[in-house]
């Protein structure tokens, strides 16, 4: 299969409780005995099960899909990753990188990375009357980012561009999901967010700094379990899924007035606002590359260079072995 261009709406959005969902559309004979997929969603609701269901891909599943939502991002599901309670999932880059330093049995499998280098999902927005117009007026102010995750490395990059550092500022740890609201009571002056999050701060009144273009590759990485790879079955029902991946992430490329509707419908958010996100960065979802994997080390790196982690081969958190979905060489 080609590759497939996709939008995305929360990029690495949102960890918290997990909530565990069955897809009702499963077969009766894969529902009662076969295999199950279990798969991670970061965000309140499962919106791949949904759009499965928006764009028809529900039906006639030869597996059980059981669907476990992540609301605070990456972390958590790396964690359950970690306590063998997910299969497959996407998020961004970063939470890969924290799974191979502890330890944790996942690869990834495929990635999303925009189709337009100038376009981005990633943005520092400053709040309205903070008196912040550029990144050098970062210094000495209290920026939020949720450390081990894109957002931090986003403002690590940011802050390089100019010269500065985290030193520099007052780092806030926040997750993505309350920094909207600590902007618009000025408990902070900025905030490196994303997805939805960003259109939310802006139509608040916040006024974007930078974005993440020139500054982050802005991948996203499907990762699996290395258990679940090594059983066969898991792993055919992983490259099915993946497929129906690439065509739901199709249907709303081509669909995103109706998405934006069944979104909001799911979340409460205005329409308007989704469209917005939809609209914002288009990407492109395919196999693993010799590029994505030096983007991905150069990402290490920083985490080495601040004393977060232990120095890493990029190379090994990835699993070319998938590329054959979308009709590339199984290695890199």
């Amino acid at each position: 299969m080609s590759t497939i261009p996709r939008r995305s709406l929360l990029g690495a959005a949102a960890v918290a409780p997990a909530a565990l969902l069955g897809l009702s559309a499963c077969s009766d004979d894969a529902a009662a005995g076969g295999t199950t997929l279990r798969v991670g969603e970061l965000g309140a609701v499962a919106v791949t099960q949904e759009l499965f269901k928006a764009a028809g891909l529900d039906q006639d599943l030869p597996y059980a899909i059981e669907w476990a939502t992540f609301v605070n991002a990456g972390p958590e599901y790396i964690e359950a990753a970690g306590a063998d309670a997910v299969d497959v999932g996407l998020t961004a880059d970063t939470p890969l990188i924290f799974a191979a330093a502890g330890g944790i049995g996942l690869k990834a499998i495929a990635v999303s990375s925009p189709g337009d280098p100038a376009e981005s999902d990633n943005a520092i927005l400053a709040a309205p009357g903070s008196g912040i117009a550029s990144l050098e007026d970062l210094k000495g102010r209290k920026v939020s980012f949720q450390e081990g995750t894109i957002t931090q490395y986003h403002t690590v990059k940011a802050l390089e561009s100019v010269g500065l550092s985290l030193a520099d500022i007052e780092p806030v740890n926040l997750p993505v999901t309350d920094a909207v609201n600590s902007l618009g009571n000025g408990d902070i002056d900025a905030i490196a967010t994303l997805g939805i999050y960003w259109t939310q701060a802006e139509a608040a009144g916040a006024e974007v700094i930078v974005t993440g273009s020139g500054l982050i590759p802005g991948n996203s990485l499907v990762s699996a379990r290395e258990a679940a790879v090594a059983d066969p079955d898991l792993k055919a029902a992983i490259e099915d899924y993946l497929d129906r991946l690439a065509q739901a992430q199709q249907w709303r490329e081509e669909h995103v007035d109706e998405w934006a509707e069944i979104y909001g419908g799911l979340t409460g958010l205005p329409t308007d606002l989704v469209a917005a996100t939809e609209e914002r960065a288009a990407s492109v979802i395919g196999p693993l590359t010799a590029e994505v994997v030096s983007q991905q080390q150069d990402q290490s790196d920083v985490y080495a260079s601040l004393g977060i982690i232990e120095a890493q081969d990029a190379a090994d958190q990835f699993d070319p072995s998938f590329n054959g979905v979308f009709g590339a060489p199984t290695s890199l």
